[in-house]
């Protein structure tokens, strides 16, 4: 049975139609529009009225293109920005207007869960998702989450309150970024580490379409490796540069040039704080963990 999964998250929706029985996800095809909602959240926290329209209808879009490709049933659920929007409600009823789809909105804890059942694969690992309102740290194996954290940090929420201009700018905005991961860098001295660390999200997917030298999404960036130092050598290279001289750089898709500095601040401190050395890119989501878990409760 062909499943589809539409997720609306800080930066970007996404949808993903597979077949996932047997616990694999058969056939995957891919769809993204980029829809900035946490940007689109006013000083008290509401979503704007442009960006309900803007954000409703790419849902329908990616509504119908799953449905084109032959999705049997469609689920639809909503990350940080919605969790922090004073009128989901009046974003859930646009979109039921348009497509009939109830708007799911989930925890930090199972955005968390379902990043590392996107790609623990049984083993034991250290995930981390990058998004654009929070982040998510998940320790576990086989296929068991033993501890997880969602954090209010991310690209866009930085964005919207940090200047990042320079090299300077972004040393200070990495020593915010490790004040607020301290703590439970902390709780997981008492939990065995994971020989490997895998990174979800649009920051680690970009990170690694500018290892490669070219832009690249999902399949394309799955399994590319990204030291710390490649990470580092990006950001004071961006951080050096224009917005302009940003959206130039093989790689990194102009959409991205202004808040992808503030996610490798997020990307490194969490580096650092986890101990690890390089960082090995899955191009799957929350929304594989999402099918995955369905797929269990057939």
């Amino acid at each position: 049975m062909k499943r589809a999964a539409i997720a609306i998250g800080s930066n970007s929706t996404r949808m993903l139609v597979a077949d996932a029985r047997g616990g694999v996800l058969r056939d995957p095809v891919r769809g993204r529009e980029e829809t900035r909602l946490f940007l689109g959240l006013d000083g008290a926290g509401r979503i704007s009225p442009e960006k309900i329209e803007s954000n409703a209808q790419a849902v329908l879009r990616l509504h119908r293109e799953a449905l084109s490709h032959g999705a049997q049933s469609v689920d639809l659920f909503a990350t940080s920005a919605v969790r922090d929007a004073a009128n989901s409600s009046v974003f859930a009823a646009r979109i039921r207007e348009l497509t009939g789809l109830d708007m799911r909105v989930i925890s930090g804890r199972e955005e968390a869960r379902l990043a590392f059942m996107a790609v623990s694969n049984g083993e034991r690992r250290m995930v981390i998702d990058i998004g654009g309102g929070s982040s998510e740290w998940t320790l576990g194996e086989n296929n068991r989450v033993e501890w997880s954290v969602s954090m209010q940090i991310g690209a866009s929420r930085l964005l919207k309150n940090q200047r990042l201009e320079s090299p300077e700018d972004a040393a200070r905005v990495q020593i915010l970024c490790k004040e607020v991961m301290g703590l439970y860098g902390r709780q997981l001295q008492s939990f065995a580490p994971a020989p490997a660390l895998i990174g979800l999200g649009g920051t680690c997917t970009t990170a690694a379409a500018i290892t490669l030298g070219r832009e690249a999404h999902g399949e394309e960036v799955e399994g590319v490796t990204v030291e710390k130092q490649a990470a580092i050598d990006q950001l004071i290279m961006l951080s050096s540069m224009t917005l302009e001289e940003r959206k130039q750089v093989p790689g990194l898709p102009p959409s991205r040039a202004a808040h992808y500095p503030l996610g490798l601040c997020i990307l490194i401190s969490s580096m650092d704080v986890l101990g690890f050395q390089q960082l090995t890119v899955s191009g799957k989501t929350n929304m594989d963990g999402y099918l995955l878990n369905l797929a269990k409760e057939d």
